[in-house]
């Protein structure tokens, strides 16, 4: 799935102040290797803000230094989760997980992260996978961050045992994304529900899924999983039904539903 957005562009202020001279200033020559401090407390105190949670979850898909400093400065952000949209809520150790960042992984348990069932298909913990999968109801049903299979978490991990072991259960590489471009292309445009700026969701095309995609303005992009009849499902979120209305053949209208609403949108 993608996963854009500015968490995964640029290392924080904060990190890039830290490992400059005037980060230093005020600090004695007595001091030379004082870790970089945490930022000041702001209204969020002692609550993790927001957007350094976001930092931290995106960072750990593949930025193993990055990780490594933020943890030094907090190691309580192994914990930490993200919802990229609609409830796909993603946690570091899921988000270094479906990337097959062992090394990322690792640090993070280091630092009391919590596995999941995820985590131990790239680790290619067959046994204890093979435990789970046989004694509790559903579990071969779970998706991970994105709707990523456990079968593609085994594939990005090179895990073989677990990969002959989920073939051998029926489990195959399927794209829940995948829709003909010709298909999918009368459903491109944009559709608002008022005059804001951000008012309004892109839907467009994410080649490397073969997916529809859609996009907020400000936000990351949410591939759509077609389930027939107009309606599709954003990524890490089955539970979302999002309807478009067609007239004569064409997209006018698209219905959104989230906690208990529904946001309609009018094609421009």
């Amino acid at each position: 799935a993608r996963i854009g957005g500015p968490v995964m562009a640029h290392v924080s202020r904060r990190l890039f102040m830290a490992a400059t001279p005037a980060a230093l200033v005020g600090v004695t020559a007595a001091q030379p290797e004082e870790r970089p401090r945490a930022a000041e407390p702001d209204d969020q105190y002692p609550v993790t803000p927001s957007e350094r949670a976001s930092e931290f979850v995106g960072a750990c898909h593949v930025q193993f230094d990055n990780v490594k400093a933020m943890l030094e400065e907090d190691a309580g952000l192994a914990k930490a989760s993200w919802d990229w949209g609609f409830g796909d809520w993603e946690t570091a150790i899921g988000a270094a997980s479906h990337t097959g960042r062992i090394d990322i992984i690792e640090l993070l348990i280091a630092h009391g992260a919590r596995p999941t069932i995820f985590t131990l298909a790239t680790l290619d913990r067959v046994d204890a996978l093979r435990d789970l999968l046989e004694n509790v109801p559903n579990v071969d049903a779970l998706e991970g961050p994105h709707s990523i299979s456990l079968y593609r978490h085994a594939r990005a991990g090179k895990a073989e045992r677990v990969l002959e072991y989920l073939e051998g259960r029926g489990a195959t590489d399927t794209n829940p994304f995948a829709i003909e471009k010709a298909e999918a292309e009368p459903y491109f445009g944009v559709y608002t529900w008022g005059a804001g700026e951000t008012e309004h969701f892109e839907i467009g095309w994410f080649e490397r899924m073969s997916a529809i995609s859609l996009k907020r303005p400000g936000f990351a992009s949410r591939n759509l999983m077609p389930l027939g009849d107009h309606t599709f499902s954003p990524a890490g979120a089955r539970h979302v039904r999002m309807r478009f209305d067609v007239e004569e053949g064409t997209p006018v209208r698209l219905h959104v539903p989230w906690a208990g609403r529904t946001r309609t949108a009018e094609r421009v």
